[in-house]
């Protein structure tokens, strides 16, 4: 049930904070001091703000000449905490000084405390997650992204401890309290709101550089691995620079810190000046860690410095508008990876990897617009999802398509300088990019933002003399395949482009309010191909007629098109499948036109396929039918993988041969079954090392063969390996992927033991439930461990990401309806969008199974 909520009064406004924080990093306390300058804008006898788990021992107001001792009521419900004082506040200027205690807590939120090791010894160091609505753990303040302040942060922690906050230290002198204390003062910040604030008191090493503007660049890392931060280095000096000439604004403060972090919730958080980071999102070690880890820490640290403009110095006005910050860094950081390093050929990972991602999501009825009404706070948390991220990246990259990179770049510019240190909605943004396009912006973009889902684009083609006529309609695509009415309320204003052999790109402006859009090709014969949405830079599904799928069906085996237009072609037409307009027998025969297929993206998506269609038929007798196929779809491009990387080879390269020996290895190839087995042994007994580039691939593949002494020798190497990143490879793809019911049983209870850490549990036992074996397995152990999980995540995205992993894999109603039952007698804040999208997916893949079951059966007949 969605809670009652209002937003903090606004008769008494913060406009300056000087907090003063002591953290004890052995009792796990802190006490502390705010101090705010307040603007009363009516004469009024309370002060509303936030605060949540702490406790406040006193507060004054001084107003004009008046000092009052005003009563404290804390309300726990609605995380306020109310002065109410004797006489009327004056209008004016007035002083609010707070004292306070609160707990170091252990849940990666607010103000809490992380364990690291130092010879043996565990230590603990101080850190801070604010985003959405922890700062108010931390100290008082008005917690609401509009209510901005400028911040003089005074941090006490012991002498050998390293203290960071946003801004740069401006004195440092012995606690007249404790002569084993320091007491750190920064400058005073931007005005900037409350979730950006940022404190670290630990121990790590660092290494700096500056950028070209000048600009001291440094990133933190544990003890002794400094050199592991040198990549992230260079990616933040090289990115600071690149967003400080795209947006033509520089970058407003004088240091960009970055620092690894033991346990951290999310990938990484853009604080102001100081971004906290889990360790695997900025730590690159030469000798293990992996191509495609270094491509992570890539886009991660150029997705955080996006932020420092975009969220940071202009900012949402409320969380309904979070897609502004999420979206647009989640473009950025394609768009700045790619001029960094373009042998990613990132553009092509981004379909494969985020806007079909976000098609899966919004084509379910429990999906939400990219802007969604967000009340109370419990809220927040559901929508840092693939619809804020990858659908409003997607959308983006469609607007940047349509009004070129000029008119964005002038936009853009506008934008940030005109709402600089302020807040905004989304329409402010359409207004400085319509202006500098001269296109109907708001018009198009509204249709994307304010309601959810997407079209699918129906395609009927006829041919008068030499030219190719088109029929575009569209509808709105539903998973379940069930019409919509065709209401305009469910279209779309379509930027659509059409391609055909040796022909000029055609570009169109599907109008929401036209019930078929006709576009002539000139000189188009009837034998050519013609494909809508080159590139995929449209966020649309297209429904091709059978004939002008079977012309696109010979382009994909000749490759007469790129790889992400043949990987286009496959993942629309299962979507269809999957929504009841095509059978999977028409999917299967199509997958077999990809026998010669050379590129990673296009094999990524397929392994995506039949992931997807392995959840289905994961209990059908034809289930070994399926991995014979599999064998030989991959038998092609097996001939073609080496074990070793060649010289010369490109990065794709690379990506492709742990998927390849993954998907042949799981799928039972014995060939790579051996090898995979001698190679692992090698490695765990300390001869050759397994190349981390495939290292994912062999753990996964040795663990599908299911020897418990496998899982024992993967145990010691967790318990050994340094890297944070091998433990969690070894967690998720090796522990996580037996075959054997009774060695993942063991898996998941490891999995909440001391030796992970908890940001990684919830992964790991997400990673047992997509397991064929492991899906029941996972959601009892769910179910048994419920108290267990809610009180040490308490709600936060990676519960709700649990509660979908856990429960969406099954294939009956009986388990729909139980799933729905379980939490709605254990209801969990800040999940239920999650528990629906759960519920939806597991009725959506049983209708597809009970729909296509004997036509997949006399597939497998008959090849």
């Amino acid at each position: 049930m969605v809670k009652a909520f209002n937003r903090l009064p606004i008769s008494v406004i913060p406009t300056h904070y000087t907090i003063t924080l002591k953290p004890d990093l052995v009792g796990h306390t802190f006490t502390g001091q705010a101090v705010v300058k307040v603007d009363v804008k009516e004469a009024v006898k309370t002060i509303v703000c936030n605060v949540n788990e702490l406790e406040i021992q006193s507060a004054t107001v001084v107003s004009g000449t008046t000092t009052m001792s005003p009563t404290i009521a804390l309300n726990k419900e609605e995380e306020t905490v109310t002065l109410s004082c004797d006489k009327e506040l004056a209008v004016g200027s007035a002083t609010v000084t707070y004292n306070f205690t609160g707990i170091l807590n252990d849940k990666m939120r607010g103000f809490y405390r992380t364990k690291y090791t130092v010879d043996g010894e565990d230590r603990y160091a101080a850190v801070t997650q604010f985003e959405a609505t922890d700062a108010r753990q931390a100290f008082p303040c008005w917690d609401e992204p509009a209510v901005k302040a400028t911040f003089d942060m005074i941090i006490v922690g012991p002498k050998d401890r390293v203290v960071l906050s946003n801004m740069p230290e401006i004195e440092n002198t012995e606690d007249p309290e404790d002569s084993t204390c320091k007491v750190v003062k920064f400058a005073t910040t931007p005005i900037m709101s409350t979730y950006l604030v940022a404190i670290v008191v630990g121990e790590f090493d660092f290494i700096e550089d500056k950028s070209e503007e000048g600009i001291a660049v440094r990133v933190y890392s544990p003890l002794g691995k400094k050199e592991q931060g040198r990549f992230a280095l260079e990616c933040a000096v090289k990115s600071l620079t690149f967003y400080s000439k795209f947006f033509d604004v520089p970058y407003p403060l004088a240091k960009y810190d970055m620092i690894a972090i033991p346990d951290f919730s999310s990938g990484a958080m853009e604080n102001w000046g100081l971004v906290l980071y889990r360790e695997t999102c900025i730590l690159v070690d030469p000798l293990n860690s992996s191509q495609s880890s270094k491509q992570w820490v890539a886009i991660v640290v150029c997705h955080e410095t996006a932020h420092q403009w975009f969220g940071n110095l202009v900012t949402m006005e409320w969380w309904t508008h979070l897609w502004l910050n999420e979206g647009f860094a989640s473009f950025m950081e394609n768009l700045t990876t790619d001029v960094l390093y373009p042998e990613y050929r990132i553009w092509d990972q981004f379909v494969p990897g985020t806007l079909i991602e976000a098609l899966k999501l919004d084509a379910l009825n429990s999906s939400h617009p990219i802007e969604v009404d967000v009340g109370h706070p419990s809220e927040v948390d559901e929508i840092f999802d693939n619809i804020s991220y990858n659908k409003g990246a997607s959308v983006i990259r469609m607007l940047y398509d349509w009004i070129g990179d000029k008119s964005f770049k002038t936009g853009m510019h506008s934008y940030l300088i005109k709402y600089s240190y302020k807040n905004t909605e989304t329409p402010q943004l359409w207004a400085e990019l319509e202006s500098a396009s001269g296109l109907p912006v708001t018009s198009v973009m509204k249709s994307w933002t304010e309601q959810m889902g997407f079209p699918c684009i129906n395609v009927t083609s006829q041919q008068e003399g030499a030219d190719r006529v088109l029929t575009l309609t569209q509808s709105k695509f539903v998973g379940d395949g069930k019409a919509n009415g065709g209401s305009s309320g469910s279209r779309w204003q379509v930027p659509v482009s059409i391609s055909s052999p040796g022909k000029e790109v055609t570009k169109v402006m599907m109008d929401r309010e036209a019930e078929q859009t006709t576009v002539r090709l000139a000189n188009v014969a009837a034998s050519d191909w013609v494909k809508l949405n080159p590139s995929v830079v449209g966020f649309y599904r297209v429904h091709y007629s059978q004939t002008e799928l079977g012309l696109l069906c010979e382009a994909v085996k000749s490759k007469a098109l790129p790889p992400v237009d043949r990987l286009n072609i496959l993942d629309d037409l299962f979507s269809l499948i999957a929504a009841g307009k095509a059978k999977t027998a028409d999917g299967l025969r199509l997958l077999q036109s990809y026998k010669d297929e050379d590129s990673y993206i296009v094999w990524n998506n397929i392994s995506q396929v039949i992931g997807n269609l392995s959840i289905v038929i994961a209990d059908q007798d034809f289930y070994s039918d399926w991995e014979r196929l599999i064998l030989e779809l991959f038998s092609g491009i097996k001939k073609s993988v080496t074990w070793d990387p060649v010289e010369g080879e490109g990065h794709l390269d690379t990506l492709l041969r742990s998927l390849v020996i993954t998907r042949l290895g799981k799928a039972g190839d014995q060939e790579i079954r051996q090898e995979a087995k001698r190679r692992f042994d090698l490695h765990a007994s300390g001869g050759a090392q397994v190349s981390p580039d495939i290292r994912t691939a062999v753990y996964s593949v040795v663990a599908s063969m299911g020897q418990e002494e496998d899982y024992n020798t993967m145990l010691r190497l967790h318990e050994e390996a340094d890297l944070h990143e091998e433990k969690v490879r070894i967690g998720r793809t090796g522990l996580a992927a037996f075959s054997n019911k009774t060695i993942l049983a063991k898996a998941l209870e490891f999995s909440l033991s001391s030796n992970v850490r908890a940001q990684d549990s919830v992964h790991m036992i997400g990673s047992v439930a997509g397991r064929r074996q492991g899906r029941d397995l996972s959601w009892q152990f769910f179910k048994d461990n419920f108290v267990l999980l809610s009180e040490r995540y308490q709600s936060g995205f990676l519960l709700s990401r649990l509660v979908k992993s856990c429960s969406a894999g099954f294939l009956c109603e009986e388990k729909a309806r139980e799933v729905e039952q379980f939490f709605t007698e254990h209801p969990l804040s800040g999940s239920e969008r999650n528990v629906a999208q759960a519920v939806e997916t597991i009725r959506l893949n049983t209708a597809w199974l009970t729909r296509d079951q004997a036509d997949i059966a006399n597939f497998f007949k008959q090849n």
